[in-house]
C-alpha cells in the first residue's frame, strides 16, 4: 500500500463501522442513560421530600396526641340555645335581673337595662331595651353567650362600643318578646 501521509490509513469499510458504533453508542447514552438519571434524580427529590414529611409527622406526632386529648377530656362546648319563648306580661320586672345576673356571670357590670316605650308596638308583642355594660371585650362575649340563653330575647338589634379611658362601655338594643 503507498502511504503517502507518512500515517496508517484506516480502511473505507472500517471507518463506517467505527463511525456507526461511535453513533450507536450516542444514540444508547442519549436515548437511554440521560433521561434514566433524570428520573432518578426526580425520584430522589421526592424521597428527600417525603423523608423530612415523615421526620416533621414524627416531631409533631406527640403534640397532636396531647392536643387530642385535652380536646376529648373538656368536650365541646354547646352554646345554649332555648326554643324562642315570651316573657309573660307580669313578670317584665324580671327582665333587669336576668341580664343583671347574666352580666355578672361575664364578669361585666350592667349600668342600665330600661325598656324603650317609644319603640313599643300597639299589641306590644316585642319592647326594645335599652342595655349599658361596662367591662372587656372577652367579658362582653361571655355576656353575649350568656343572654343567647334567654328565650324571651328575641334579637339583638345594635351594638355600640365606646371606649373611654378607664373601661369600654357597651350599648346594646335587645328586642324582648312578650306575651
Amino acid at each position: 500500500m503507498d502511504n503517502k501521509r507518512g500515517g496508517f490509513a484506516i480502511p473505507r469499510q472500517s471507518r463506517i463501522y467505527i463511525a456507526l458504533c461511535l453513533m450507536g453508542i450516542l444514540i444508547f447514552v442519549m436515548g437511554g442513560i440521560l433521561p434514566e438519571k433524570k428520573a432518578m434524580e426526580r425520584l430522589n427529590r421526592t424521597i428527600t421530600e417525603k423523608k423530612n414529611a415523615l421526620a416533621e409527622q414524627e416531631a409533631l406526632a406527640p403534640l397532636f396526641v396531647a392536643a387530642k386529648a385535652d380536646a376529648e377530656r373538656k368536650g365541646t362546648k354547646v352554646l345554649p340555645l332555648p326554643p324562642p319563648g315570651k316573657l309573660p306580661q307580669d313578670r317584665i320586672n324580671e327582665l333587669p335581673v336576668a341580664l343583671r345576673t347574666a352580666a355578672q356571670m361575664s364578669g361585666m357590670t350592667l349600668v342600665s337595662a330600661t325598656p324603650n316605650p317609644g319603640g313599643m308596638t300597639g299589641d306590644l308583642q316585642f319592647i326594645p331595651v335599652e342595655v349599658v355594660l361596662r367591662g372587656g371585650f372577652m367579658d362582653f362575649r361571655k355576656f353575649l353567650i350568656q343572654i343567647g340563653g334567654i328565650s324571651y330575647l328575641q334579637h339583638i338589634e345594635e351594638i355600640t362600643v365606646k371606649e373611654n379611658a378607664d373601661f369600654r362601655e357597651f350599648r346594646l338594643k335587645v328586642w324582648t318578646a312578650v306575651g
